[in-house]
């Protein structure tokens, strides 16, 4: 054991100059396992070693207070081969660069990047290229299917449909309701690209806001109601979309809904006591009218205590709330001392 661990620590150290992928460290770490643990007769029938690295047994160094017979034997199992490896869940967010059909199949060490089938160089153009993983496939493993790519959608903003395999559609059918795309985290600039996604961010920033002044009050349970015409995770954070919730806003099915939310929870709140309790009125101009957070092209709030006012009445440096809360402070120390 120690001779292997030396051996592999040696050759870790010869290659620590060469940049290289988990992957190519574990293809490097069985190589070298290989080396030291399997018998030359092995080593020399290439059909033995692919048997025996199927399944390797490894006994486990047992302390003495465990009998022989109550060592435990671990079993591992290789996926693959040390050319080949099927392909893993995995969301990619960006969009596969484009290179060249016989690079990417010779990098595939000709096989298919799907089951490991080897391909003569000469059948290279009937291998099917998949769009999400960037391999090619043999026409087993893909039957010519499209999916939108999300990749394509995130930095593009194109939601058309590109051929990928079995697996690919698979996963991408798996994933294509679920909230798992943070717009502000995977694609920064995609609101600036996208005005129908500008749009809708608008109006989920107001709904964010209105429900939270609707749910403390006993009267919009029917308004809240309502509410459940769009996906929890769009009201509850912003900026969390699934594919499905982008292609809807995309075809504007999401800006119409919400739309029509907003409308409904401000006929609302124009009428319920309640609600217009909970309400501000601008300190700069004094108007009787109660204005509320949400309305966003009209009010703004103060960054520090987040008091409400009208736009063009707001001045940063003279906020009046701001003023009684540190004229409050001021009297408390002075009374403290």
């Amino acid at each position: 054991m120690h001779k292997f661990q030396n051996c592999f620590i040696c050759s870790c150290l010869r290659s620590s100059r060469m940049q290289c992928s988990a992957e190519d460290l574990a293809h490097h770490l069985v190589a070298e396992f290989r080396k030291q643990w399997f018998p030359s007769e092995l080593l020399q029938n290439p059909d033995n070693l692919n048997s025996a690295l199927q399944e390797v047994s490894v006994p486990v160094m047992a302390d003495d207070r465990i009998s022989l017979t109550e060592e435990i034997v671990q079993k591992t199992r290789m996926r693959g081969t040390l050319t080949w490896a099927p392909p893993t869940f995995q969301i990619i967010f960006f969009v596969q660069p484009t290179n060249r059909r016989s690079d990417v199949i010779a990098s595939q060490h000709f096989l298919c990047a799907g089951c490991g089938t080897k391909i003569e160089p000469r059948y290279m153009k009937k291998l099917r290229y998949c769009d999400y993983l960037g391999r090619y496939f043999c026409d087993g493993c893909h039957g010519g299917l499209e999916s939108v790519i999300p990749g394509r959608v995130l930095n593009n903003w194109d939601f058309a449909r590109y051929p990928v395999c079995h697996f690919s559609r698979q996963l991408l059918d798996s994933i294509w309701q679920q909230p798992l795309f943070k717009l502000t985290s995977v694609a920064k600039n995609l609101y600036s690209q996208a005005k129908e996604l500008q749009r809708f961010r608008e109006l989920q920033e107001q709904l964010v806001s209105i429900k939270k002044l609707l749910s403390t009050c006993r009267l919009s349970d029917g308004v809240l109601d309502e509410f459940e015409q769009l996906p929890a995770h769009l009201i509850q954070e912003l900026h969390l979309f699934s594919m499905h919730d982008l292609i809807r806003v995309k075809k504007g099915q999401l800006c119409t809904i919400a739309k029509a939310l907003v409308q409904s929870a401000v006929t609302h709140i124009d009428i319920c006591e309640l609600c217009q309790a909970k309400g501000f009125i601008c300190e700069f101009c004094h108007s009787e009218e109660v204005i509320f957070p949400f309305q966003r092209d009209t009010c703004t709030r103060c960054q520090d205590c987040r008091a409400c006012f009208h736009i063009s009445c707001f001045r940063d440096e003279s906020c009046p709330k701001c003023a009684r809360l540190q004229k409050r402070k001021k009297l408390q120390e002075d009374i403290n001392l």
